[in-house]
């Protein structure tokens, strides 16, 4: 079959388009390695993004959770996700992580829904000069955005696939005999992870377009070492994850000037989880959730009015097996699981969390018009939020512990009842028997958080010949903050010559984040635990338990009224076409302040407030080819970047109350290699590579029906923070942190796409993915110890029709 002709190519730039913006096309999306397909995986191509360090751990490939990331240095939780203009944010408790062996937390993730790559046809990523129509971030905005239909009626199906014997271990010494023998899944040596995608496209009518798709994943996680630990089940007990996403989209254009479209997405998460050593403690992880959004936009004269209104149901949720824990000492005729002295049974009960939130936006683009000798373009609106968020412990958890000798002969009560806390058997201590002595109750119930919030922005374009100034305002209030905020935003960007060849750019911007619920909930969640003395705490004897007494435990948790968070900006920028390429100079300065984190003010006082700060400055470069390279009949682009980032942080998390109290009142200084320096002063501890350059290369084969993508990442060693006790310096206490070294990591990733001849009108393709080409070894953690890795090489294949 002869090959297809090639058309010269046309690039199309919109040239008010800002430095601070970085789109990625759907042909980059299908030509980047295939891995769990989110959409966050994609934005390792872009400067400006630091990655946790432990997306890529040798140890947790089988999780499918989509990556975090912090963009210029900001935390991972306040960014903006949106999808065709709804948020999927989780305010629930984005910075939670695994909180699996938790009694009153879940856990909880910074993005709401897992979106599959697949699913979007652009992603755009805003990191500096944002424009005022967006809000409720300080870090960047992650826009994806699906397309419409092109076609009468098309589609695709595959399968994908990879699992643990594709992929090679990196591992230390000191932890091959937790990788034989796995008990959790950080040290998951086996796992399979499969994908199915199937997505449909078509136009009823001229002016009505559907698409729709299903994507389900799965991954399989068997854990050998909790079967050796006697986890109370036969086999080899095994850990699932799964995502499902069903989209449905309409576009509708019922007359001309008005588009319409309308999406339901169910993207419900469901993993099958327990915890090793410990009988009946299955539990079902509960996340993602139900979003519904609909616009329109109406053009009239002079004027383009855009609406939308979304609604979003999101869940961070755990259905137990058993609401009853019991901690037995080990006996070789009853209780004989878990570890040789200790043998737990039971879960931690049934909690639900949820987040149910719906916005209307109105925005007005006005058509240029000149005034005062300026081109004005002029864009106003407003939004309208009501946030609810609730937790719920459905069920009454109750843990019984304090194992003592019991010696009689049963079990009986003097009431002539079974006493369900006591056992006869000998046990490996040498006790004749044993009973509970302590218990805490955890009561059931509900607390709700409310918020209800507003923004009005306006922004005005100035230009005239070269010359370009975006000013704007963006008004904000939460009924969960303590005052309203206005951020001021500006841009200036000057086209030297006129042609769009040099641009340069310039802005001062400040973006205000979000509140979160666990900031309101940590006491609430407290308040249902029963006192840990007292008579109903203990009991000598099969007696019966005595009545409850709450804890005060719930007192010690405070918060202010808590003010928003922000970051203030500054940026420099020059953008230079040159033969066909674009290249970005760019520098962006970052200060967060009031940023919320949980500090301990004395023993047993810990509040949740304004008190932590940041400071980051980027400098990248970046260049992408306009059209392709041709060589014979190959077509090859690239992208590059290479970005230097310094930061610094007082905390990592609004859970970690790094500015801890000590011996001189409290005052925010730390020890840190030996030195006493403001907590400011002290090194971000993840996300924060110094260095790192990236190389993507697409090239296509059209004659062979083959697109391959190599992509290579060079992240330069650096120093981690890492804490280390306390220490003492003239006659204070304070929190010590030290700095470990790792060297540098280089991993080069490739996928090739490869669609077979055509058959009746079927295209079947193949793609295979290969991570870590090379099979480097990159330490990305020192646990004192020992190091952790990430991941060798790993093979991922997939399979499929067009149709």
């Amino acid at each position: 079959m002869a090959a297809e002709p090639l058309l010269d190519e046309v690039v199309v730039v919109d040239q008010r388009e800002s430095a601070g913006a970085a789109v990625i096309e759907r042909d980059v999306i299908d030509a980047m390695p295939l891995g769990n397909g989110d959409i966050t995986s994609l934005l390792q191509l872009l400067p400006n993004v630091q990655f946790n360090n432990s997306q890529l751990h040798t140890g947790k490939q089988g999780e499918i959770s989509p990556a975090d990331v912090s963009i210029n240095g900001a935390k991972f939780y306040q960014n903006l996700y949106r999808l065709d203009g709804m948020s999927f944010n989780n305010d629930i408790d984005p910075a939670s992580g695994d909180k699996s062996s938790s009694i009153t937390e879940v856990t909880s993730a910074s993005q709401g829904f897992a979106i599959d790559s697949s699913l979007v046809c652009r992603i755009t990523v805003r990191d500096a000069n944002v424009p005022v129509e967006y809000g409720g971030f300080t870090g960047g905005v992650v826009a994806a955005d699906t397309c419409a239909p092109t076609k009468d009626f098309a589609g695709q199906a595959s399968v994908g696939t990879t699992r643990s014997s594709w992929m090679d271990y990196k591992v230390a010494p000191e932890q091959q005999a937790a990788y034989a023998h796995p008990t959790t899944p950080d040290t998951a040596s086996q796992f399979e992870k499969w994908t199915y995608r199937l997505s449909l496209q078509g136009r009823p009518s001229e002016n009505l377009g559907l698409v729709g798709s299903f994507i389900r994943r799965t991954s399989s996680i068997p854990l050998s070492g909790a079967s050796a630990m006697k986890n109370g089940e036969s086999g080899t007990p095994e850990q699932t994850r799964q995502t499902d996403n069903v989209f449905i989209k309409a576009f509708w254009r019922p007359s001309a000037g008005h588009d319409v479209d309308f999406s339901i997405q169910s993207a419900p998460t469901n993993d099958e989880r327990f915890i090793a050593a410990i009988k009946d403690s299955r539990f079902t992880y509960r996340a993602g959730g139900l979003g519904l959004n609909g616009g329109i936009a109406s053009r009239f004269d002079g004027f383009t009015l855009s609406q939308r209104l979304t609604y979003t149901e999101m869940d961070s949720s755990r259905d137990g097996e058993s609401s009853i824990y019991k901690t037995w000492s080990y006996s070789g005729g009853d209780k004989n699981w878990g570890t040789s002295s200790i043998s737990s049974e039971g879960g931690y009960g049934d909690v639900e969390q949820r987040q149910q939130a719906g916005n209307y936006t109105a925005r007005i683009d006005a058509q240029a018009f000149a005034a005062l000798g300026l081109q004005h373009r002029l864009q106003a609106g407003f939004e309208f939020g009501r946030k609810s968020s609730s937790y719920e412990r459905k069920t009454q958890y109750e843990s019984y512990y304090g194992a003592a000798s019991w010696s009689g002969a049963t079990c009986a009560r003097s009431n002539g009842t079974i006493d369900p806390y006591c056992s006869t058997a000998d046990t490996a201590s040498g006790w004749a028997g044993q009973y509970l002595t302590r218990r805490v109750i955890y009561l059931a119930g509900k607390f709700t958080v409310n918020e209800n919030s507003r923004a009005v922005f306006l922004q005005d374009e100035m230009s005239r010949g070269g010359f370009t100034a975006r000013l704007g305002l963006r008004y904000e209030a939460s009924s969960l903050a303590a005052d309203a905020v206005v951020a001021p935003r500006s841009a200036f960007l000057y086209d030297v010559f006129g042609d769009g060849g040099t641009r340069l750019e310039a802005g001062a911007n400040r973006y205000y984040g979000r509140n979160f619920m666990s900031f309101y909930m940590q006491a609430n969640r407290l308040s249902l635990q029963s006192a840990t003395s007292g008579s109903g705490f203990t009991r000598t004897g099969l007696t019966d338990w005595g009545p409850l007494q709450m804890s005060t435990t719930a007192a010690g948790y405070h918060f202010d009224s808590l003010r928003l968070p922000y970051d203030d900006e500054r940026m420099l920028a020059v953008r230079q076409r040159v033969a066909g390429t674009l290249w970005t100079l760019k520098y962006v300065d970052r200060q967060s302040r009031d940023e919320v984190l949980q500090r301990l003010r004395s023993s047993g006082n810990r509040w949740f407030e304004n008190a932590g700060s940041s400071e980051a400055q980027t400098l990248s470069l970046a260049v992408e080819s306009q059209r392709p390279l041709r060589i014979g009949e190959t077509r090859t682009s690239l992208m590059a970047a290479i970005d230097k980032i310094d930061t610094h942080t007082s905390h990592a998390t609004y859970y970690e109350s790094e500015l801890d109290y000590n011996d001189n009142g409290g005052l925010d200084y730390v020890v840190y290699n030996g030195q006493l320096i403001r907590s400011i002063e002290k090194p971000a501890d993840n996300y924060a590579r110094p260095w790192t350059a990236r190389l993507m290369l697409m090239t296509e084969i059209p004659s062979a029906r083959v697109t391959i993508g190599n992509f290579f990442r060079y992240r330069d060693g650096y120093r981690k923070v890492v804490q280390n006790g306390t220490q003492i310096v003239n006659g204070v206490s304070y929190t010590n942190y030290e700095s470990r070294s790792f060297k540098s990591a280089f991993t080069w990733d490739m996928r090739i796409n490869w669609e077979l001849p055509p058959a009746g009108g079927q295209k079947p393709f193949v793609t295979l993915s290969i991570d870590n080409v090379l099979n480097a070894a990159n330490a990305i953690e020192d646990s004192g110890s020992y190091l952790l890795y990430e991941k060798g090489r790993q093979f991922w294949l997939e399979a499929g029709v067009r149709f």
